[in-house]
């Protein structure tokens, strides 16, 4: 939004300096030069003696809460990723290998692929470690595991070949049809490896990370446990509202 308020700015300027070149043409910037109608009329540079500034604020659009059934339009949009995790496993010593991961995700419209595959590959990586190896440790309310010696995460042995598939179909809110697409892979792919794991063993592996003794049998499933208490919060208000202070964006919505 900025860059076009300082594109039009540029071409008011040709327009205003120029008229007898620009005429009533249509005119674009293109390699440095202003042109009517495609025709060039003047380099951009010599339009910059004063500064071009501008400024521009983009506002997502509005969301709404909750109705009384849990129902709402509460985000902005939606990213879809799904993916499928190929394993080898030793039963006997409770030993798992991850063989390859194939991702295929929605990232609404890709202006970097590398940048992309990058994404995919890196929050597929952290999605691993909480399949299989990450784990914090309490004792008494104490970090048994505070360092990366005891605390294990995925190393470059640790991550398989990662295959990705996109699916372009630009949000119309945002920004050059953008959507996330670190945060979706970090998702699946944990509930990938547990999957593949389980349909290896045909054990019921309802946690993550699955351990040895899960693979083995040596530990039982999860029961769940209790439900988790509802948050006591005041309201669906932002925080700040209940303190009579500013709501930031929302304050400008």
């Amino acid at each position: 939004m900025a860059c076009a308020s300082v594109r039009a700015e540029i071409l008011k300027r040709a327009a205003t300096r120029y008229p007898s070149r620009c005429g009533n043409a249509e005119l674009s910037l293109s390699d440095g030069w202003v042109s009517a109608a495609g025709a060039p009329v003047v380099e951009v540079t010599e339009l910059l003696d004063q500064p071009v500034s501008c400024e521009a604020v983009y506002h997502h659009r509005r969301t709404q809460h909750f109705d009384e059934n849990g129902q709402g339009d509460i985000h902005v949009c939606f990213a879809f990723a799904a993916e499928r995790a190929v394993v080898e496993v030793d039963e006997e010593l409770g030993l798992v290998r991850v063989v390859q991961i194939a991702a295929s995700l929605d990232a609404g419209k890709v202006l970097n692929p590398v940048g992309l595959t990058g994404q995919v590959e890196g929050g597929t990586a952290q999605g691993l470690g909480l399949a299989v190896m990450e784990q914090v440790q309490l004792r008494e309310g104490v970090i048994a595991n505070p360092s990366f010696t005891d605390y294990l995460i995925p190393t470059i042995l640790d991550v398989p070949p990662v295959v990705s598939v996109v699916v372009e179909d630009p949000e119309p809110g945002s920004p050059y049809g953008l959507k996330g697409i670190g945060e979706s892979p970090t998702v699946v792919s944990t509930a990938a490896v547990v999957a593949a794991l389980r349909d290896a063993t045909g054990r019921e592996l309802n946690r993550a990370p699955v351990l040895p003794d899960d693979i083995i049998g040596l530990r039982p499933p999860a029961d769940g446990g209790l439900p988790a208490a509802l948050p006591k919060v005041p309201g669906q208000e932002s925080v700040p509202y209940y303190f009579a202070l500013g709501s930031g964006q929302q304050k400008l919505m």
